[in-house]
């Protein structure tokens, strides 16, 4: 299974990356929810009928048999810190997008702490009585960590409430799924041991028992649902066992023995992708973990879920043809039809051609300070206001000559062979007290400067753009020494294949 895993590893190596999926202290760090988006039925995706041509030794085509339609299009988590904890909801919309799936519409709603008792009583507009009715293609379901357990418990509460929350979904969308997420015991040494439990083998047998208990007997029993039952578990605790066995590191726990760290964090994550689409997560990016952490974790969530079949990414990366753009927006704000980098230092992708099909292609970006969404959301270039209003920024509030020490860089990597059309753009509302915020980029030799402030009509264009033997293009971004300003600014980029 590893051997199998490297080799998938260095043949897809484009896919890799060590992002850090959150942001450092900012001008402004805005986060904004994900809502809207379209609804479509939800099945797991399988390798479809090539049966006829394995039995007569024929190779099937399985990038013909991918179908994007039957992509969930709407994911919503209900749960506490296991959930909210290094942004598990944003970890998987990323993975999932990454993978070559439709990218997802992810919300959640989370409290610290939380029962699903608790949010049950939960009267909140955006609360989970008042969202699931919205009618989800997947509903993913966690309970207070210790509740489903006998030596805590009430475990019959957690069934009880869980029966609750997949009648809601199911009788909103009677093609949706729910996914009860198995938590993960506390790590060995937490005061737990042995008065309470064992050791995390006890606590994790107790997990197991009753989130399966729930799923397999429990809810189908009891709901009273107008649909047949249709629940799950995402086997997360299971994954984090296995990983345990193997030793440390990584880390899977906080400091505090029981959250995530940002490894555990992406595990669980990894573990949601392999449950929701039935594909292996071998080649999905590194989030907030070097590339080899990445494939280990990778290796354990897909020996949980047995899925095995890569990601339309992996299998089926696109080139990019003559008069094919490549697209992204920068910052926190999300549109359709814009892929999104928030990370201020790391990569994401791969990016999808005008087709919408994933690409070779990738984008990383290295130093940049902060995002704000404070920009002209009008504008003459027709871009979505989501699009125009957030940036990534670099620079200091100790003024102009501070500020001229730093940069930040973004890097597009898997590039083909060819000639290229480069349009940068971005806006911030306001002139910073007269300072002005003129952004300068430089690829290679040539610079072009950008005045960003009220900006809504002006871009930076480099024409005749070939990548490098490695296929990377790289630009550096940085406060311009011919103005005065304190920050500059990348909020989008457009590269055109035009030879």
């Amino acid at each position: 299974m590893r051997l199998r895993a490297l080799a998938l590893l260095l043949a897809f190596s484009a896919c890799g990356g060590d992002d850090d999926v959150f942001f450092d202290a900012g001008e402004v760090d805005a986060r904004a929810p994900f809502d809207g988006g379209l609804d479509a039925p939800v099945a797991p995706l399988d390798a479809g009928d090539g049966d006829a041509d394995v039995d007569a030794g024929i190779e099937p085509d399985l990038c013909a048999m991918e179908d994007r339609d039957a992509d969930p299009r709407r994911v919503f988590f209900l749960g506490n810190s296991f959930t909210f904890t290094y942004d598990l909801p944003g970890l998987f919309r990323q993975l999932a997008s990454a993978g070559g799936f439709t990218p997802p519409i992810v919300d959640s709603y989370t409290v610290g702490g939380q029962t699903l008792q608790g949010h049950r009583a939960d009267s909140a507009a955006n609360a989970g009585p008042a969202r699931i009715p919205e009618g989800w293609d997947v509903v993913i379901l966690q309970e207070l960590s210790t509740r489903p357990t006998d030596a805590i418990g009430p475990a019959e509460q957690f069934k009880v409430d869980a029966t609750y929350f997949h009648d809601l979904a199911r009788d909103a969308n009677p093609d949706g799924r729910v996914i009860l997420y198995e938590t993960f015991a506390r790590r060995a040494g937490h005061a737990l041991y042995p008065a309470t439990f064992a050791d995390p083998e006890d606590m994790q047998a107790q997990l197991r028992f009753h989130y399966d208990d729930a799923a397999d007997e429990y809810i189908p029993r009891f709901t009273e649902s107008v649909v047949p039952p249709n629940v799950e578990v995402a086997r997360v605790g299971d994954a984090w066992e296995a990983q345990l066995a193997l030793g440390e590191p990584p880390r899977l726990h906080g400091s505090d023995d029981y959250h995530p760290s940002r490894a555990g964090a992406y595990l669980s994550a990894l573990v949601f992708v392999g449950t929701v689409y039935g594909r292996s997560t071998i080649g999905l990016p590194a989030l907030g973990v070097d590339d080899a952490t990445a494939l280990a974790l990778q290796e354990s969530a897909d020996l949980v879920t047995g899925a095995t079949r890569p990601v339309p990414s992996v299998a089926c990366p696109a080139g990019i043809e003559i008069g094919d753009a490549l697209r992204i927006d920068f910052g926190p704000t999300s549109v359709a039809g814009w892929p999104s980098h928030d990370a201020l230092e790391g990569s994401s992708g791969p990016l999808l051609d005008s087709t919408g099909m994933p690409t070779t292609a990738r984008v990383r970006t290295v130093g940049f300070t902060g995002t704000q969404t404070g920009g002209v959301a009008e504008n003459t270039l027709g871009l979505p206001a989501e699009v125009s209003t957030d940036t990534l920024w670099v620079g200091s509030f100790d003024g102009h000559e501070a500020a001229l020490a730093l940069e930040g860089e973004v890097m597009l990597e898997g590039l083909p062979e060819g000639t290229y059309t480069l349009t940068l753009f971005a806006s911030r509302t306001g002139d910073d007290g007269g300072r002005g915020r003129l952004t300068r980029y430089a690829l290679g030799e040539r610079e072009v400067d950008l005045e960003v402030a009220d900006n809504a009509e002006r871009t930076a264009v480099f024409d005749e753009v070939v990548p490098d033997a490695s296929g990377r293009v790289r630009v550096r971004v940085l406060v311009s020494p011919d103005g005065a300003g304190r920050f500059g600014y990348v909020g989008s980029l457009s590269l055109e294949r035009t030879r």
